[in-house]
């Protein structure tokens, strides 16, 4: 019996020698200096279904997600209100941010692309010229306006600072910038005006001055909003090293695809719309400019084969030293969208804890 208990006992000690161990040095733990943003454009405007919704936000959670990003339209600030605000309360409940992304104001922003810009088509005298003399005018966004035109950066901060003030937003993103296109430098009246040279530099400094104004200005309004940029990997070391330098900022980096460049599927400079090599060109500025660094996973419109390209290479991708990183929650696909969604799931949230 003695023995039985002495048995007993030590088997205890050792059990609970074991558990502290456990608590002491848990197997993987949190980064806390680490973000991840889900960039969440499905949220359901106009037919959103509360249900679903909480359901999304459980599922990104789960992932780890720190910040939800939403995109927002000018008719969605018109017409959405109650939805944005609705997504906004219910990630504040689940202690996540949420980031807007100003989507397609007046052409030059990216993101959300459920609609062409309005602006332009109510101010067409804004546009965009170039070099021939011809209006940008894209066949699947509309007209591209022209930053230098005063009435576009009214519009900017009329829309932005709307923003801010109806919806309890923790951040702002600037989603490529598209005057950043070479090939889409604006030689209007105003232009000229201001770069009687038509140096492509000074065009990208007065860019990057157009958003340092902007920023500025939404940081007046709210100091703690967090304001992040960035552009397509595939743009020119003039965009990079330029865009950097934005006033105003707390992120800058990158959006492209999670595989190498000779996987690409893309031709001409878009071939190197991937993150390895071209995207950390931007982490690089950004750490010279003492900003935070960023990458935006393209995991939505991929066909089967870069599927497999990205199964094979996101593990790689994720172990970069960069602050936040963000992926698409869903979106629109080409083919196979659970298996996307398997891959960021079974990926994704290794991310901060390394």
């Amino acid at each position: 019996m003695k023995k039985a208990i002495l048995s007993l006992s030590m088997a205890l000690m050792a059990l609970a020698m074991t558990i502290s161990s456990c608590e002491s040095e848990p197997p993987s733990q949190p980064n806390s200096d680490k973000l991840l943003g889900a960039y969440y454009f499905g949220g359901g405007y106009f037919t959103l279904v509360p249900n679903n919704v909480r359901a999304d936000l459980d599922g990104m959670k789960a992932l780890g997600t720190d910040i939800i990003c939403i995109g927002i339209t000018e008719n969605d600030i018109k017409y959405n209100e109650a939805n944005i605000k609705f997504i906004v309360g219910e990630a504040h409940q689940r202690g996540m941010q949420v980031y807007a992304v100003p989507s397609r104001m007046a052409g030059i922003t990216a993101g959300q692309p459920i609609e062409p810009p309005l602006f332009g088509y109510h101010h067409p005298h804004t546009v965009t010229i170039r070099k021939d003399g011809s209006p940008i005018i894209r066949k699947s966004h509309g007209i591209l306006s022209s930053f230098y035109h005063p009435e576009v950066k009214q519009y900017f901060l009329d829309m932005t600072t709307k923003m801010v003030s109806e919806f309890d937003l923790d951040g702002i993103i600037w989603d490529e910038p598209k005057s950043t296109y070479i090939g889409w430098q604006d030689f209007s009246s105003l232009a000229l005006q201001n770069n009687p040279d038509s140096s492509y530099v000074k065009y990208i400094q007065d860019f990057a001055q157009f958003f340092s104004e902007i920023n500025l200005e939404l940081k007046k309004q709210k100091p703690e909003l967090t304001i992040v940029h960035f552009d397509e990997a595939c743009r020119n070391d003039t965009v990079i090293v330029e865009s950097a330098k934005i006033q105003g900022l707390d992120f800058y980096g990158a959006d492209g695809h999670p595989y190498p460049t000779e996987l690409s599927h893309h031709t001409g400079n878009r071939a190197t719309k991937v993150l390895p090599v071209y995207g950390e060109k931007y982490l690089k500025e950004a750490r010279k400019n003492n900003l935070k660094t960023m990458m935006l996973v393209e995991n939505h419109y991929l066909t089967g084969e870069q599927l497999d390209h990205t199964e094979k290479y996101l593990p790689e991708i994720i172990q970069y030293d960069v602050d936040l990183l963000l992926y698409y929650y869903y979106g629109f696909y080409k083919e196979d969208t659970e298996r996307n969604m398997d891959i960021i799931k079974k990926n994704i949230s290794a991310f901060k804890k390394l």
